[in-house]
């Protein structure tokens, strides 16, 4: 079976990275029969791609085993080098639409898990580490599921005017089979990795506990103040997105283990700094996340029905839409900017023969230009991921806006707290990268 490519996942096409710094021995036979479990559970990593005509299709069950590449760690900037490469090289044709890299050291590896855009999310590549470690030590059958398409997240929705609808998108459909056919863009990012301490991070949760709002809340108020504070009025973004994770019985279809390349999307405008204080500002945050994710719960079926009424056009044309975008998008990317938050990682068990020393993250755009802030939290500690597209962010003011960032948190930690009226919680975790 295949089917061809949507217009959305054409244009979500990029690479995602993670780096887990593994403590502990691990034998390649376990290593290869783990990722060949993991890879007859998720028909995604099964699928791969093929042009044919002027269309890309997925082709189902078309791909060979996962590509594991064994090498010896030397030093310290080997897994950089490795990285930065897997970040760069496209998912070809014909081959399955997620890498392994394994860094091989004295009772110390270095595994990489590069996946494309259009077959998972963060939290899917989570997903994807989660079971490949566990099935290294453990046989606790992993139960395949059939391919997860668009169609089954509209489910049984039906539009209220579907002639209407169907107009529209095949107005759009046309719109876009007359932009001519352009060259893909090259993209480069800068990246910076940092942490805010184990002091900090226990502070900020403490805070944020007594406040009764989110991290993820507060990190919202915190990064809109220091997109002002970094880039100034007239360059910070519009709008900070923030993905949302469609699991957790909010998409019906979406089951808690299940890989996909998105659900919704949270939208929050810049510059709301009103003259109320950070808290109740961080509450009124809080509140319209528990808003939105209810009314995205309900609208995700509406919206991918009616992208999936849209005819794709050629990659070559699609281009053009993407490089129109980007010339349009002078404020971050494409008038936004992104914050992603992966929650507390738990991806080796306890009783597991090896630990987690250390995880990280990177992504890469092969379409549209990016702009990015990823949190997560490690042994205790929140971790911040920067990544941005050079024509959305020079170097400098990416690490302005690190350095504002973390002031702000420090300065509203340090104050006394408020009284706080209670709220119904968010967990930071329903967010997705």
């Amino acid at each position: 079976m295949s089917r061809p490519l949507s217009t959305i996942e054409q244009l979500i096409d990029g690479c995602i990275v993670y780096a887990l710094r593994i403590e502990g021995e691990i034998d390649e036979t376990d290593l290869r029969k783990a990722i060949a479990r993991v890879q007859a559970k998720h028909p995604a990593l099964r699928a791969t791609l093929r042009t044919q005509g002027a269309a890309v299709r997925y082709v189902d069950d078309g791909a060979g085993p996962i590509p594991l590449r064994a090498l010896a760690l030397r030093g310290g900037g080997d897994a950089r080098r490795e990285i930065d490469l897997e970040l760069q090289t496209p998912f070809a044709e014909g081959q399955p639409q997620l890498r392994l890299v394994w860094l091989r050291g004295a009772g110390r590896s270095e595994l990489l898990f590069a996946a494309s855009h259009r077959i998972c999310d963060g939290m899917s590549l989570l997903i994807v580490a989660r079971e490949t470690l566990r099935a290294l030590h453990d046989d606790a059958p992993l139960l395949p599921y059939p391919p997860l398409t668009a169609a089954d997240i509209v489910g049984d929705y039906r539009p209220e005017h579907p002639r209407r609808r169907r107009c529209v998108a095949g107005l759009i459909g046309l719109a876009l089979r007359l932009l001519p056919p352009m060259a893909a863009p090259r993209n480069r990012e800068h990246h910076l990795e940092w942490s805010a301490g184990a002091v900090l991070s226990s502070a900020l949760r403490q805070r944020c506990k007594r406040e009764d709002v989110s991290v993820h809340a507060a990190l919202l108020v915190a990064l809109d103040e220091a997109l002002l504070t970094s880039l100034g009025r007239e360059q910070v973004p519009a709008w900070i997105e923030s993905p949302m994770d469609g699991r957790r019985g909010r998409v019906p279809a979406l089951a808690d283990d299940r890989l996909f390349y998105g659900g919704g999307g949270l939208k929050f405008r810049t510059g709301q700094d009103n003259g109320t204080g950070f808290w109740e500002r961080a509450r009124d945050a809080h509140r319209s996340m528990q808003a939105q994710i209810e009314r995205e719960s309900r609208e995700i079926p509406s919206r991918y029905h009616f992208c999936e009424l849209i005819r794709p056009p050629a990659p070559a044309r699609l281009n053009a839409l993407i490089r129109f975008g980007n010339a349009l998008g002078l404020k971050g990317s494409w008038n936004r900017i992104t914050l992603s938050n992966l929650g507390q990682l738990d991806l080796v068990e306890d009783h597991a023969p090896f630990r987690l020393e250390d995880f990280r993250l990177y992504v890469h755009s092969h379409s549209v230009r990016a702009l990015g802030l990823m949190v997560y939290s490690l042994h205790g500690q929140i971790r911040f991921y920067c990544m941005g597209d050079e024509h959305c962010i020079d170097l400098d003011r990416a690490q302005a806006l690190r350095e504002a960032l973390m002031a702000v948190l420090e300065t509203q930690v340090a104050r006394a707290p408020t009284a706080a009226a209670p709220h119904a919680r968010v967990e930071d975790a329903a967010l997705a990268g």
